[in-house]
């Protein structure tokens, strides 16, 4: 990696000691205001980490342009610091699921909802945006990128800068759940910056990650207030988290070439023909994986799993229905979708002898509306209804129903 004018005075100690001030003004200060003052409050802890790095450049007389380095950059190298951000992103996804199956008290963490909630805080659609996409994009990268890593450079191997750099980034977010993704995300954004010592690349891409986030937190909250699917973090449990994997690893498994794309185009000097070789391997088998995976869910966590077309004239007091038999008591899993139908919908459950257990109305407003609930259900038979409602109607209507086992 590129040294500083001045290295001698910026040691790897000193690395660690600037990043312990940062914990510490984090949990004290940034907690206060984040608790106090919410998304002012969240832009409040991103600008005090400005000041620090700024701060810490300024009291060891190191130059700005050095410490916080910022020059033009090639198309090669925007697309390869994009394909590798990406790439270490889709693992870094995966990641969360298999610490949700492995240690389902991870997903207890409330650090995932708390950033929902901001995103459908009151503050303006375009405001949110920009304070939870752009300001940690900026002013993380100045104190992680920028004076942190500084004092780093003096180690010979950039993978061990590279190394360090993403525990601490991982550190920096306080969450289990998140830990490995967070610290993947800090290994790449420094990998960029160690090769093309410009910190204007892992502050774009920094951005482009939250964007895409928090485009996909409001599509999503936007989708399940119309559909009334209840699909908040506090439902997550290690059995769904299993049943979602096997769909994620089908849609990341090409994300090893898009490291070594990444890697190849940044640094095509360091590159070896022989990655590709071991990105086909890792991608193979993570298909593979992934159909096993739901061979495996579908044997031993489905109750029942039906669907059903229909055409509906009117409103209907009975419904069509799926009956499923409950073979031990405890906590399940009731997913519901309809499609091209209008009008409301309600889902009743009853038992063997007619009694409703459950019920419980889908909102109207969509073409295509999911409900999702976990119940808990004794030993027995039951049915499952779907009765159409006021202004309900359409032909060729779908609906499916799945029913399994809660972690």
């Amino acid at each position: 990696m590129q040294q500083l004018t001045d290295q001698h005075r910026l040691k790897p100690w000193m690395g660690f000691a600037l990043f312990a001030l940062v914990m510490a003004l984090f949990v004290t200060a940034g907690s206060f205001m984040q608790t106090h003052w919410g998304l002012t409050g969240l832009l409040l802890t991103e600008v005090m980490f400005l000041i620090v790095a700024v701060s810490y450049c300024l009291v060891f007389r190191i130059p700005v342009k050095e410490m916080f380095p910022v020059k033009k950059f090639s198309a090669r190298d925007f697309f390869g610091s994009l394909l590798l951000t990406l790439g270490g992103l889709s693992f870094g996804m995966l990641s969360i699921f298999l610490v949700g199956i492995i240690y389902p008290k991870a997903l207890e963490s409330n650090d995932i909802k708390v950033l929902s909630e901001l995103s459908k805080g009151s503050s303006g659609y375009v405001l949110t945006l920009l304070i939870l996409s752009l300001s940690p994009a900026i002013c993380e990268e100045a104190i992680h990128r920028g004076a942190i890593l500084s004092n780093f450079r003096s180690i010979k191997k950039d993978w061990i800068i590279v190394l360090i750099m993403g525990i601490l980034f991982g550190i920096n977010h306080l969450s289990v759940a998140r830990f490995i993704n967070t610290a993947l995300l800090g290994a790449c954004l420094s990998y960029i910056v160690v090769k093309k010592n410009n910190i204007i690349l892992s502050s774009i891409m920094h951005f482009t990650v939250n964007f895409g986030s928090m485009m996909i937190s409001f599509i999503s909250n936007s989708v399940s207030d119309n559909s009334g699917a209840a699909q908040s973090s506090a439902q997550m449990t290690s059995n769904t988290m299993l049943t979602a994997l096997p769909v994620y690893l089908l849609f990341f498994h090409t994300a090893p070439f898009f490291i070594v794309a990444g890697l190849w185009m940044l640094s095509p000097s360091a590159h070896k023909k022989i990655r590709f070789l071991f990105a086909g391997i890792l991608s193979v088998t993570m298909f593979i994986s992934a159909i096993v995976i739901a061979g495996i869910n579908a044997k031993v966590n489905e109750v029942a799993d039906s669907t059903l077309n229909y055409t509906v004239y009117r409103e209907q007091t009975e419904g069509t229905h799926v009956d499923f038999e409950i073979t031990k008591a405890g906590k399940y899993n009731v997913v519901c979708q309809v499609i091209n139908s209008d009008g409301e919908y309600e889902i009743r459950i009853n038992d063997s002898l007619g009694e409703n257990v459950f019920s419980d109305w889908m909102q109207s407003g969509t073409k295509i509306r999911t409900y999702s609930n976990t119940l808990d259900l004794e030993e027995g038979e039951y049915s499952l209804y779907l009765v159409s409602g006021k202004a309900s109607g359409g032909d060729h209507i779908t609906v499916a129903v799945r029913i399994t086992k809660a972690g």
